[in-house]
């Protein structure tokens, strides 16, 4: 299923919008569409911020398909590190 993320970033008081299409996983969108499309603008999120040397980020809004709010939803999103230490 195919998605449309609007992002609205402040990237060291400069403000900008991008917007993209985006592929989610139907079964995961069934059971949580506003999660599951989260997930994707965060990793997305994420890429913009590496494109710009991780230079400060506020994420003011985040939208699917221009009327679906998730932005609350996205700031809580935390990466998953895996501790694969031997001890």
């Amino acid at each position: 299923m195919n998605v449309v993320i609007q992002t609205v970033l402040n990237i060291e008081g400069i403000r900008g919008y991008s917007n993209g299409e985006f592929t989610v996983k139907t079964s995961d969108f069934k059971k949580d569409p506003n999660f599951t499309v989260a997930i994707v603008a965060y990793e997305w999120i994420q890429q913009q911020m590496n494109e710009t040397g991780h230079r400060e980020t506020i994420i003011e809004k985040v939208t699917w398909n221009e009327v679906n709010d998730i932005t609350e939803i996205v700031k809580q999103i935390r990466p998953v590190i895996k501790e694969d230490l031997p001890f």
